[in-house]
């Protein structure tokens, strides 16, 4: 079994950066601890000589240690491109060989998506003022766009011209770190490895769309950047703060990523008004949770690949929603209400709720075993529409979400998906050709529609205040939707009106239909369809509003957290116990269980080949188990 090499450092210079002391900063925090990795972080490059990235590099190769530069190309001086010469470039290069990975870029999508202008100015620190900035970046700030097409076209073409210039002077790669989910974004504006800057916002949605994105993109990795100082808590002496590090690191492991670059806080922290030195109690702690990852991942055999991944959330054709992180405008198109986040955007709330179990009593929830919390091994992913469909059909599950704007190439392309045997979940409102926000609703062809769902649209969109009765055996064996054989039930899942877009079924089934009575009653109204395509099942949620609309979003949850539990339901390898539980499976039947609780030990129940194994986990534990 091929063990990974895994990547795993620090980045210098986020507080100081003294070019003659480089290289003891280098020895001191890097060397000395076992790391592998550094990044470098250039401050007032106008005033020292290029030869220092010279030194740098020789010295760095001379001792293995892999490397990036920050932010030379993405924020250059004036009237030049990068603070890094072309000649320069090509030195480091042959000095350096595969230690020298490239450029790292940083934030473009936080900046220049999600931030008013004069965020950061107040703050008072010379690198984070936007005003000295990247002043390429000015006019792409204050555009403002017609419809979704143009500003996701804007922002991946402006982006793209830092990335083209880097890459045309010569870096071997390109890397970005990024605070919020516009991984696909980045890595369609040329962006080789994805980095998540992982502490800031919800960490198993943030994940998700950084492993979706690399492997979509057929990346050689994807990484994770540590902020903790800034986002791991804002009382730096707070005990959970430091329980959060240790889980940030170990979560990202147990996740896939391959490279570990921690920003600051080991060496001195400079923030929220506090300032410590590197020999203070909380840096001290910083040291320790360092030292037992490296520990770690020296000593464990993580196989390569990357985890196993059954279910995945598709990102739609022009989606902006910026993750986890961020300010809730599209496109920095602020003071423009139809901009601000709506029921696309809200529809990526529902991920929220798939880090913890039903409640007990929810009657929708059903098996031997209470799957609901994770799909099946554990993990989802968030996975670009834009991925072709060899890369979609490593997926069981397709979910859509938030905003999507169909074309006939992709309903080509999911058809397919589904013909190949995968399951496809979506509504009526993905089925939408527009780009404008707000603007008038037009599905795509009817023969697309047909060959897909089974269905045909009669041209009309009902708004009613209804509930829905499914019907008992879905297409998909796995599926149970919550349900009677025969007899009268409650009409489930009332919320308030809703657009719903009526449907004939020409092939398909009518698996649910919308109800207001205790009586099972006739009903040319279907609200969710399913269609037998090839080897798959395609099902169709008939709304036409997003499902963030308070009042489809019970339903459609309903839905997705269905397919959540029928992906595990019978799985090759069930892991059953507490919410606070995370888990992967890597080749080989490698489960890795990670115990997030602060306080309280968990136990996890591992069914495989018709045997148990039960697992016992300390807080924050971090444990394989080859079974």
């Amino acid at each position: 079994m091929e063990k990974e090499v895994i990547l795993n450092g620090v980045q210098i210079g986020e507080h100081s950066f003294v070019p003659e002391k480089i290289i003891d900063e280098i020895k001191e925090r890097c060397i000395d601890y076992g790391f592998n990795f550094v990044s470098l972080r250039p401050r007032n490059c106008d005033v020292f000589s290029q030869e220092y990235f010279v030194e740098w590099a020789r010295y760095l190769a001379d001792n293995k240690i892999y490397f990036v530069h920050n932010y030379l190309t993405q924020y250059p001086p004036e009237g030049k491109e990068s603070w890094i010469e072309p000649e320069t470039i090509a030195r480091v290069k042959e000095i350096a060989g595969e230690y020298y990975l490239g450029e790292l870029f940083g934030e473009p999508g936080s900046m220049y998506a999600c931030k008013l202008p004069g965020y950061y100015t107040d703050i008072g620190e010379d690198s984070v003022d936007m005003a000295n900035y990247g002043k390429k970046w000015l006019n792409f700030r204050l555009n403002r766009y017609d419809d979704m097409k143009q500003a996701f076209e804007g922002y991946v073409d402006t982006f793209a011209r830092f990335v083209n210039t880097a890459k045309r002077n010569g870096t071997p790669g390109a890397l970005c770190v990024e605070a919020n989910g516009f991984a696909k974004q980045n890595a369609l504006a040329g962006i080789d490895i994805p980095i998540l800057e992982i502490c800031p916002g919800n960490t198993d949605i943030a994940v998700s769309i950084f492993r979706g994105t690399a492997n979509a993109f057929d990346a050689k990795m994807w990484g994770t950047f540590v902020a903790h100082e800034w986002y791991g808590g804002l009382r730096h002496d707070d005990p959970l703060k430091m329980k959060r590090l240790e889980l940030t690191y170990k979560y990202a492991y147990l996740s896939g990523s391959r490279m570990f670059m921690l920003e600051s806080g080991d060496a001195g922290i400079n923030s929220y008004g506090t300032k410590l030195s590197g020999d203070s109690e909380v840096c001290q702690n910083y040291k320790r949770v360092l030292r037992g990852m490296r520990e770690y991942i020296s000593k464990e055999k993580r196989p390569a690949g990357g985890p196993r991944v059954k279910v995945a959330f598709v990102s739609g054709l022009y989606d902006g929603w910026a993750g986890k992180w961020g300010r809730s405008c599209l496109y920095n198109q602020f003071y423009r209400e139809e901009w601000g986040y709506n029921e696309a955007e809200h529809s990526w709330m529902m991920l929220q709720e798939l880090a913890g179990k039903r409640v007990w009593y929810e009657q929708e929830n059903y098996g031997e075993y209470d799957t609901s919390s994770a799909p099946a091994y554990g993990l989802f992913d968030v996975v670009p529409i834009e991925a072709d469909v060899e890369h979609l059909s490593n997926y069981d599950y397709l979910i859509f979400l938030g905003w999507n704007t169909m074309t006939e190439e992709n309903m080509d392309k999911l058809t397919e998906y589904v013909r190949r045997g995968g399951h496809l979940v979506m509504s009526a409102a993905h089925l939408n050709t527009q780009t404008k926000r707000g603007g008038e609703y037009k599905m795509v062809s009817d023969e697309k529609v047909e060959a897909l769902f089974g269905c045909r649209f009669m041209g009309e969109i009902r708004r009613v205040v209804s509930g829905v009765n499914f019907k008992y055996d879905s297409l998909d064996e796995r599926v149970l939707y919550p349900t009677y054989r025969s007899g009268g039930c409650d009409a489930m899942f009332t919320a308030g009106y809703a657009d719903y877009a009526r449907f004939a079924t020409c092939g398909g089934k009518n698996i649910a239909f919308a109800s207001d009575s205790f009586v099972e009653k006739p009903s040319d109204l279907p609200m969710v369809i399913e269609n037998k395509a090839g080897l798959g099942v395609a099902t169709l949620v008939t709304n036409v509003n997003y499902p963030g609309n308070p009042a489809v979003y019970l339903l459609y949850r309903a839905v997705v957290r269905e397919m959540i539990s029928a992906s595990a339901r019978n799985c090759d390898i069930r892991v059953i116990g507490s919410d606070r539980l995370r888990y992967s499976v890597y080749e080989g039947n490698k489960v890795y269980l990670l115990n997030t609780d602060y306080d309280l030990p968990v136990k996890a129940k591992i069914i495989y080949s018709g045997k148990e194994k039960t697992v016992e986990l300390e807080s924050l534990e971090l444990k394989s188990v080859q079974l």
